[in-house]
């Protein structure tokens, strides 16, 4: 295993000295150095472009715990199944070793699996986020793609050496702006600002939670999606609440720049108590995509107590954060659980009842980021989910 790092960190040192402050991209060479720390492969490193060798490399960065990332591997398998001369697709994941060996013992696969825990080379792609691929044939990168377009008629044109259109959403360079871009401070009571996308701005969204001028009375969001904002307003935590009467992606495309906003609310001092619902009227008023609220009778999750054995927490300050990976909170309910984590990851509102309402410590271990596995992590800790029919919010998106 130290000789496995020792190479990857000669590697990363000579991809470094040659491409420091450089970003990969279409028509550039593919530096000279090999991908290291194969797991599944006849060769513990493959070196991109050799004398002989006419392969045309696929190189698709993803992970166990990105969701979208598990059927596209499934359809690469088929493709590299069915190219075996012509391609060599090789998934690189920032996990550890260890897990993806678990992950090929539950999951064997005909494609090379990589692990880079530092993602170097995502990085140099400038990638905006995994399930994105880069091809490169004959040791030049003919292009940056994403993986979901990889399809037989893409293999053929690259075969034939044919030009395939870029496709890859590529991060763009930040905005050193250390100061509020919205030009709140703390000498203003209330401010309402409304933007259209913001180019070199990250995409985030913040509630001001903490002991400052705008706890609890401030709410940002950059380079959103309207459905993100509509859903914080009215407070529905799955995507199943959310109806369509347009097209979807009249509402949320992160392709379509003109569907995203930049947006900043924040109410007087006596209003912190109504800052959502305002929020809500802002957004009605300003969007060109209207909301409302139904109840209707839908399937859900009810998260039940099996054997949850966890101590209360002693914890003061509450907190939480979760990915693909699992869920780590301190001093947080068993509602905000189900609320904030379960049901953003399952595919149905997931609704507390446990009968229990303490705050507790919760961490959760997911080895695949799918349903069975999101399920198994919460079964570790003592709790299940079990199926069952009940009236929902619902958040109805119209014109």
């Amino acid at each position: 295993m130290k000789k496995i790092y020792l190479i990857l960190s000669l590697m990363l040192s000579f991809l470094s000295s040659h491409a420091q402050g450089i970003q990969l991209k279409k028509g550039d060479d593919f530096p000279n150095a090999p991908v290291q720390n194969l797991l599944n492969a006849p060769v513990k490193s493959v070196t991109l472009h050799q004398p002989g060798d006419n392969k045309i490399y696929i190189l698709n960065f993803w992970g166990t715990w990105c969701s979208p990332c598990l059927p596209e591997m499934d359809n690469l398998a088929k493709l590299q199944d069915a190219n075996p001369n012509s391609i060599r697709i090789i998934g690189i994941s920032d996990e550890v070793p260890s897990r993806l060996q678990s992950y090929l013992k539950k999951k064997p696969s005909k494609l090379w699996l990589a692990s880079d825990p530092t993602f170097f080379l995502y990085k140099v792609f400038a990638f905006s986020y995994v399930g994105q691929s880069a091809i490169i044939d004959r040791g030049k990168i003919v292009a940056l793609v994403g993986t979901d377009s990889i399809n037989q008629v893409m293999i053929n044109k690259l075969v034939r050496h044919q030009t395939v259109n870029s496709s890859a959403e590529i991060n763009q360079p930040k905005v050193n702006n250390n100061a509020d871009i919205f030009a709140v401070d703390s000498t203003l009571s209330e401010s309402f600002t409304v933007r259209s996308y913001m180019i070199g701005q990250p995409g985030m969204a913040k509630k001001y939670l903490q002991h400052n001028a705008y706890k609890d009375r401030r709410i940002t969001f950059i380079n959103g999606c309207m459905t993100y904002m509509f859903k914080e307003a009215y407070g529905i935590k799955s995507e199943k609440q959310v109806v369509y009467e347009v097209k979807e992606k009249e509402v949320c495309d992160f392709d379509n720049k003109q569907t995203l906003y930049c947006l900043d609310l924040l109410v007087k001092p006596a209003e912190k108590d109504s800052l959502l619902v305002i929020l809500q009227k802002r957004l009605n008023q300003v969007l060109p995509i209207q909301a409302r609220i139904e109840y209707r009778d839908m399937p859900v999750y009810a998260l039940i107590n099996k054997q949850f054995t966890l101590p209360e927490s002693t914890k003061n300050a509450s907190g939480y954060g979760f990915s693909g990976q699992g869920y780590e909170g301190e001093a947080v309910t068993l509602s905000d659980f189900a609320d904030n984590y379960l049901s953003n990851e399952m595919d149905l509102p997931v609704i507390d009842e446990t009968g229990l309402n303490k705050k507790y410590d919760i961490k959760t271990v997911v080895e695949l980021r799918n349903r069975d596995g999101i399920i198994k992590s919460i079964q570790n800790i003592g709790l299940d989910l079990v199926k069952k029919e009940k009236k929902m919010k619902v958040l109805i998106l119209y014109k």
